[in-house]
């Protein structure tokens, strides 16, 4: 299809997969929880009814976003969503206690998820800014680092080593597309990846996961009994699965089981078919977050969507990875399906913005130089575009 999605207001197709998602995942919640409930005294439908609102509020906020926020007023609420979320991760380091080896929460929400939304808008706003300055150390290397180092730190002291990887694939990838200084960045990985492994290796929270990763088949070393049982899970499910409500895995041998490994729930409950349809929907997702990225009016909003998308391309990919064994296991929710709320107002948040952008009257107010090489490119076929058209 055409860009006839985006000429009559926000993109149709990307509101559309969304709000199936959502209510797919409201009933899949539904399903993985039951028995975890049952198991702690609860009713069946006690974490469905705590999911339902969050994602009630999320669908709302998202069209808020995406019909009267535009998306140019980030530029400077980016930041102070960064500064607010980094202060709220360190007292969660602090004061918010350990769960399961991490402290990553406080007051019920996981600070971090917000901040690196935050640190997506940051940057995506200083690169857009930065013009035929691009390929200075300064625009390169010392504006986006900044509060990236700041994140960093953040994350290893969670300890949330699968954020940290996929937040600095994100910056990465937005820092490329704008076109900086390839040399710098490789300075920083030459320095960067060998301290990353040492840390990876010596931290006792990951070094048990990555070793039962790689330990000999059959060996069911505590680390890795959650994807071991999601490998199980998946392969009851055959072709068209169990049916809803039917997964064996959940009662009690898959851990988590409506949190960090749901997708293998779905394939258990709706087999290869369930999974497929779930594939279909997040790449029909991606695709429109790419292309309304490819589409925006402004440098800004092109860095801005490509992160946002990326962000849970990555996110979706971790946790599918983990659930195939693809990936060791780590703690990382599917988007839309994962009960917790703050990674679904993340979510939300994250659509809504893209939806915004999506819209021809948005971001107008923004201004930029078209002089860098970036923006004469986009300037050029803008104004063949119209010329082809007649206008």
């Amino acid at each position: 299809m055409s860009n006839s999605a985006q000429n009559n207001g926000m993109n149709k197709i990307l509101l559309v997969v969304v709000l199936i998602l959502v209510s797919f995942g409201v009933a899949v919640v539904y399903s993985a929880s039951a028995p975890y409930a049952l198991a702690n005294g609860r009713p069946a439908e006690h974490y469905m009814l705590s999911h339902l609102p969050k994602a009630i509020g999320g669908v709302v906020g998202m069209l808020v976003l995406g019909r009267f926020v535009d998306y140019g007023h980030w530029k400077w609420l980016g930041r102070v969503v960064f500064v607010l979320f980094f202060v709220l991760s360190v007292a969660a380091l602090l004061k918010g206690g350990s769960v399961k080896g991490a402290n990553r929460w406080i007051w019920g929400i996981q600070p971090s998820e917000f901040m690196k939304l935050g640190l997506i808008i940051w940057i995506s706003a200083k690169l857009s800014e930065a013009g035929d300055n691009i390929k200075s150390v300064a625009c390169s290397l010392v504006q986006p680092g900044i509060p990236f180092v700041l994140c960093a730190f953040v994350l290893i002291m969670q300890p949330n080593y699968s954020m940290l990887i996929m937040v600095t694939a994100i910056v990465v990838c937005v820092m490329i597309t704008a076109g900086v200084n390839m040399k710098y960045l490789g300075y920083v990985a030459a320095g960067a990846i060998p301290l990353a492994l040492i840390r990876l290796m010596t931290s006792t929270h990951s070094r048990a996961r990555i070793l039962a990763f790689f330990a000999e088949d059959g060996e069911m070393a505590a680390s890795n009994w959650q994807g071991d049982h999601a490998l199980q899970a998946l392969g009851n499910g055959g072709l068209f699965g169990t049916g809803f409500g039917q997964g064996v895995q959940k009662l009690g041998y898959l851990p988590e089981s409506h949190k960090d490994v749901v997708y293998a729930v779905i394939g258990e409950e709706f087999g290869f078919v369930g999974t497929m349809l779930v594939l279909i929907l997040f790449t029909l997702l991606f695709a429109q977050g790419f292309k309304i990225a490819q589409n925006a009016s402004t440098r800004f909003g092109k860095y801005l969507a490509l992160g946002l998308t990326l962000s849970l391309f990555f996110n979706f990919c971790v946790h599918v990875c983990v659930c195939v064994g693809l990936f060791p296991t780590t703690g990382q929710p599917l988007p839309f399906f994962s009960f917790g709320g703050t990674n679904l107002l993340y979510t939300s948040a994250a659509i809504g913005i893209l939806l915004n952008i999506s819209r021809p009257s948005s971001g107008r107010k923004i201004k930029e130089s078209f002089s860098s090489r970036a923006s004469l490119e986009s300037s050029v076929l803008r104004n063949f575009e119209f010329t082809r058209s007649g206008v």
